[in-house]
């Protein structure tokens, strides 16, 4: 994101050359109006470095927390980083970060949404589906395949944010985005949330028996959000487990609406729109990319002003019910 602070010098050059071509048109300095005019030119140059200070204040201020992953991340399908293992509970777990776009689980499985050309597919018995008679309702992934919550858990919010989201609106909508991947469940997943003004931190080394949610800068600019997830990923699918996740929304490059169906989105991301998605994953679902999923909750790409994640498809629900 540009610096405010550089968009200063082209201006101070605009108002400067304007202001000369005036003294042209009035014939030129004399000692009338010399001093007038400098006293008039100093102030207002005041005026905008002033301005161009509390902008750049303002900006500094959106980064105050910061997101990024560890150097030893790896990334091991376009959007989908590798934090490596750790101990929770005296068991090795393995924890990931979701940014935009997962492709293949690499579990050895060719499961229901999994791109053909992912290597769990390539030598698969089974046929794949025909791309011109796409089902939606098999558009779903895992994070990996029986991987999923078998204890409730709580989560913690630092609403806290610098695009002017009501913080009790956040609380009650994240509520409302777990409940409808629960509802679609039948069972209760993720637990009750409450609100904090401790300083949150995701955890990308190992769990520290929270589930926290924030607003940060995260580092890279493209991406909205991001949703860690610890787990036993390994091993038969009924052993597979997630036992933390941690989400971070992005508010210094994206600026948010609590709702763009009732007013002008065209630079604004929608909070429950992002939220539901986010959520998918917190539950244990994967990105999808296929064209023909590209109403689903969990499809991987989304923009400003949609509202479409909302909504659980029906390839969400079937996905969610096959986890669960």
């Amino acid at each position: 994101m540009a610096n405010s602070k550089s968009n200063l010098i082209p201006t101070i050059i605009y108002l400067y050359s304007y202001f000369l071509f005036f003294i042209e048109l009035k014939g030129g300095l004399n000692k009338n109006n010399m001093k007038k005019t400098i006293i008039a030119m100093c102030m207002v140059f005041v005026l905008i470095f002033s301005v161009g200070f509390m902008v750049v204040s303002a900006k500094n201020q959106k980064h105050d927390k910061e997101f990024s992953l560890p150097d030893n991340a790896v990334e091991v399908a376009p959007g989908v980083f590798y934090l490596g293992k750790a101990l929770d509970k005296g068991k090795i777990v393995e924890g990931y970060a979701m940014f935009v776009k997962p492709t293949c689980n690499n579990n050895d499985i060719c499961e229901p949404g999994e791109n053909p050309s992912c290597a769990d597919c390539k030598n698969s018995e089974e046929d794949p589906e025909d791309p011109t008679e796409p089902d939606t309702s098999s558009c779903y992934g895992f994070l990996a395949k029986g991987a999923k919550w078998k204890t409730i858990e709580p989560y913690i919010v630092d609403p806290a944010n610098t695009r002017g989201l009501d913080n009790g609106f956040i609380i009650d909508n994240l509520a409302m985005d777990i409940d409808k991947w629960e509802t679609a469940a039948g069972v209760d997943i993720l637990g009750g949330g409450s609100s904090t003004t401790e300083t949150l931190i995701a955890d990308t080394s190992s769990p520290d028996d929270k589930n926290e949610v924030y607003f940060a800068d995260i580092d890279d600019d493209n991406v909205i959000a991001v949703a860690i997830i610890w787990g036993y990923f390994g091993g038969p699918p009924p052993f597979r487990e997630l036992v933390e996740w941690d989400m971070v929304f992005d508010d210094a490059d994206f600026d948010w609406s609590a709702d763009c169906s009732s007013e002008d989105c065209a630079n604004k991301m929608d909070f429950e729109n992002i939220a539901t998605h986010e959520l998918g994953h917190a539950v244990g679902l994967g990105d999808l990319y296929n064209d023909e999923c590209s109403d689903q909750t969990m499809y991987g790409y989304a923009s400003k002003g949609e509202t479409k994640k909302r909504d659980l498809a029906d390839g969400d629900i079937a996905g969610i019910n096959a986890l669960y």
